[in-house]
């Protein structure tokens, strides 16, 4: 019986063998499974409750001329071939959020200049930020004009509170001095009815005495009027100082809503009858401003109308020397630079002093396009004296008002020069 276990033992140890020969002769997959330790690093924006912060005036802003970025005045240097750096320092400053703050020193540079060109792409029109900053909101309170006073010191006016910050860019670009200046480029003594030879400028260049634009809604020259010289003011004769209307709208954010930029009509209404739209303003007429200034008869007519028709005369007297003296036809076309135009509906090339200067007021008279409201009895001088200088008959017209009204007098003048301070 032993030898017969030990045999069973022996058969079955060679069967295992046997098995365990035939599964090594085939390799055996096993999956194994394990883990692995990994570190992943996952940014996550947390969710901050609370209010949402309504900016103050951002709709009333977004529907205004500084919203409108696909517009002229902030697509005009898109142009990468033609305007390499962007938006130049020297159009920077109105034409940008970034150049207003650098002129400002908003940005931590030095205030009065813009340091840099903004890239073209950057100018999206005139941002909450240019006006509300530090800077513009605290600390500006005054602003220099192009004009400049008998000594040839630069005009600044003080005390301007937030109009200020209007009339940073609202200023225009020339002035009485800047005419002067270039026309004196042509040598001393130059004939005022004849075209001056081309001179050669600092860098080489030829220029030519041609029109001198003061540049668009100079608003804050008009109000201002002879306290800081924006029109081509003719020697020997006196101007309106500021038009200081009535108190509280005798400023830019008197009159205009400062998002919007729209003219306050309804308040308007409360002394003028009857307005009830921008347009109607063009009907407003005054005691203080009663003669018939364009000589057509009618004195109860707008005061906007009273300068159209000084307008066109002034054209028509234009029209007449540019033939007549300069020796070449003239055309004046609004939309089209630099505006004044010869028989070839290019820039027009027969200027002279003289022509110049009531070209220029002309254009004084039109690109501001308020000056009805902003100023309108200096605009009255200026487009008078312009069309003395070249010769028109103004026996008929009407330059100053009589009286109390006669701001353009010497009982009014005479302390101008002392910064138009009467003691």
């Amino acid at each position: 019986m032993r030898n017969k276990n030990i045999l069973l033992t022996l058969g079955l140890l060679v069967v295992i063998a046997l098995v365990v020969a035939g599964c090594q002769s085939a390799p055996t997959t096993v999956e194994v499974t394990r883990q692995v330790e990994v570190t992943r690093v996952v940014e996550v924006t947390p969710v901050i409750e609370g209010p949402v912060i309504d900016v103050p005036y951002k709709e009333l802003w977004a529907g205004s001329a500084h919203n409108a970025v696909d517009t002229e005045p902030f697509r005009h240097w898109d142009d990468a071939a033609a305007n390499p750096d962007g938006v130049p320092t020297s159009c920077a400053r109105c034409h940008t959020t970034a150049g207003y703050q650098d002129y400002l020193g908003a940005d931590g540079t030095e205030p009065g200049k813009v340091d840099a060109a903004v890239p073209a792409e950057k100018a999206q029109g005139i941002q909450c930020v240019a006006c509300h900053n530090p800077v513009a909101t605290f600390s500006l309170t005054s602003v220099s004009f192009p004009g400049k006073d008998d000594e040839g010191n630069t005009i600044t006016i003080t005390g301007l509170g937030d109009a200020a910050r209007c009339m940073v860019c609202h200023q225009g670009r020339e002035s009485k001095a800047s005419v002067d200046a270039f026309i004196a480029q042509f040598g001393e003594g130059v004939d005022p009815d004849k075209t001056p030879a081309p001179v050669k400028n600092a860098q080489g260049n030829e220029v030519k005495l041609g029109f001198r634009n003061i540049h668009y809604f100079a608003a804050a020259a008009t109000l201002y009027g002879g306290m800081v010289r924006g029109g081509y003011q003719y020697d020997g004769q006196t101007y309106d100082s500021k038009n200081t209307h009535v108190a509280g709208y005798d400023s830019c954010v008197g009159c205009h809503d400062p998002h919007t930029l729209k003219v306050k009509v309804e308040e308007c209404a409360a002394c003028h009858e009857g307005v009830a739209s921008v347009e109607d303003l063009k009907d407003v007429r005054m005691v203080s401003s009663n003669p018939d200034y364009d000589g057509d008869g009618d004195v109860k007519e707008g005061m906007y109308y009273e300068i159209q028709g000084l307008q066109e005369i002034l054209l028509a007297e234009i029209q007449k020397y540019a033939k007549g003296t300069a020796g070449a036809d003239i055309t004046y076309d609004a939309a089209t630079y630099p505006y004044f135009l010869g028989a070839d509906a290019k820039a027009y090339p027969n200027w002279t002093p003289r022509l110049l200067k009531a070209a220029y007021n002309y254009q004084v008279s039109l690109k501001d396009p308020g000056a009805f409201a902003h100023g309108n009895k200096y605009i009255v001088q200026l487009l008078y004296d312009s069309i003395a200088d070249l010769g028109g008959d103004v026996s008929a017209l009407a330059r100053t008002d009589a009286g109390h009204f006669a701001g353009d007098t010497l009982p009014f003048r005479d302390w101008d020069e002392a910064n138009h301070t009467v003691p």
